[in-house]
């Protein structure tokens, strides 16, 4: 049961100031709205807002000189006296606003003042998720006391430093080369090539209809990343570990997947000898694969959080199979709202921790009744924000699911549909579905 913000007021001490820094901010919330009265076009400046304020009447009084400036009318003593009206009692009566008109004799300082405040804010809400995580210690509260760090410091830059430091990138980019692969390699010249690997803070949707081996795929892309250094974590929430696992080991040795319904007879010497070796191989990789019935995004963020906190200067490339499976707890009145909500906090959960997150999905049946069934971004339209949060959408097309005499047997288009950073087109890979194992073709042909 989700603890409301009010229970948790409720049960948990109150932060306090030390006298002097409460006096200091007191100070500070006053020289700011004395200084609107003295100057109402300060109010276009500042940062500062209604919760940046401590005292209920500062808070009142902000937000009726907001009120003020937003119907166009002048804001004064006057004019804030009667906005005010029957709550002007509540903040001690025209002798407050009087004392603040007179209080802030020059508006030159505002910025520090405000930075009082602001400062303030800051400390008070990471010692009030401290305080809860220290009072509650569970995983909701350790997830808000890190969601809180993370937001304080993702604002603390100046967009002065910023600017400063991307038009030095800029600069420095055209008198020298970037060698290295720009995010994690997908083990793929030509895919590669489209996308620059998988990016930071990117969300990566890799969609087809069911048995076009998005999962095989998938799962060779989180081998690769652990290939090129990344830790790989794979939500698997179809397939159990052990047959994700199977199938990694088939995809590596290349062997036929049906011998594992009964290894010891169906496969030889040289078989058991290369999975051996396979065996170790995965033991000792940086991946790791998350099997569970139900799936939630808060689950898939603590376990992002305790990667990225073991291994905090690797690389972390985080794969889903598949959206659709994902467990909504919050009630939505249509099923499209809970996938787009879903899409949503993972595309901000990219950017959060900086990461590159492939997510996979199913597509609507309308591929079906088409004559081409090469998939479409429209295909992904009834799932909500689907293509609206994805920095790429790719698909996964098999000629011979279609057609078992098709002469491009054991190939896949792969069409990149939508590419923020990048072009869009189609790429060929080999596929030999035994194995579930893509391979670059050594000669194209167009599917």
């Amino acid at each position: 049961m989700k603890r409301s913000e009010t229970k948790s007021e409720e049960r948990m001490p109150q932060i306090g100031l030390a006298e002097s820094k409460l006096n200091e901010l007191l100070e500070a919330e006053s020289m700011v709205l004395g200084a609107i009265l003295l100057e109402p076009s300060v109010m276009y400046e500042l940062t500062t807002d209604i919760i940046h304020f401590t005292q209920e009447k500062n808070k009142l009084i902000f937000s009726c000189m907001k009120k003020l400036q937003e119907d166009g009318m002048e804001i004064n003593p006057v004019t804030l006296v009667e906005e005010l009206g029957d709550q002007i009692e509540y903040i001690g009566g025209v002798h407050y606003i009087t004392e603040l008109a007179i209080h802030c004799p020059t508006v030159h300082n505002i910025k520090n003042f405000e930075e009082v405040m602001l400062k303030t804010y800051e400390r008070n809400r990471i010692k009030q998720a401290a305080q809860e995580f220290l009072y509650y210690g569970d995983d909701e509260a350790a997830n808000n006391l890190y969601k809180t760090l993370i937001e304080i410091n993702t604002d603390s830059g100046t967009e002065e430093e910023e600017k400063e430091d991307i038009l030095r990138e800029l600069f420095e980019s055209l008198y020298e080369e970037n060698t290295e692969q720009f995010g994690i390699s997908s083990g793929f010249q030509d895919l590669n090539s489209m996308t620059g690997g998988w990016k930071k803070g990117e969300l990566i949707i890799l969609a087809a209809r069911p048995s076009m081996g998005k999962t095989a795929l998938a799962l060779q892309l989180a081998w690769e990343g652990c290939k090129n250094n990344a830790f790989s974590l794979l939500f698997s929430l179809e397939m159990g570990s052990k047959q994700i696992y199977q199938r990694l080991i088939c995809n590596l040795t290349e062997t036929d997947m049906l011998k594992w319904n009964n290894p010891y007879k169906y496969m030889n010497t040289s078989e058991s000898e290369k999975i051996t070796s396979a065996l170790g191989t995965i033991s000792n990789a940086d991946i790791d694969i998350v099997q569970q019935g139900i799936v939630t995004i808060p689950d898939i963020r603590k376990k992002i959080m305790n990667i990225k906190r073991d291994f905090p200067e690797q690389p972390l490339l985080v794969v889903i199979d598949y959206l659709q499976l994902i467990t909504v707890k919050e009630k939505f009145e249509r099923h499209d709202l809970s996938i787009g909500s879903i899409t949503k906090q993972l595309k901000a959960m990219a950017r959060e921790f900086n990461i590159p997150i492939i997510l996979l999905s199913q597509l609507s049946r309308s591929v079906e009744s088409r004559a081409d069934k090469r998939p479409m971004l429209s295909d992904l339209r009834d799932s909500g924000n689907i293509e609206q949060d994805a920095d790429i959408v790719m698909f996964i097309y098999r000629d011979d699911y279609y057609d078992q005499k098709s002469i491009y047997a054991n190939q896949v288009e792969i069409k990149i549909a939508k590419n923020r950073n990048g072009p869009v087109g189609s790429l060929h890979l080999g596929f030999k579905k035994e194995c579930g194992r893509f391979e670059t073709l050594t000669k194209k042909k167009a599917v």
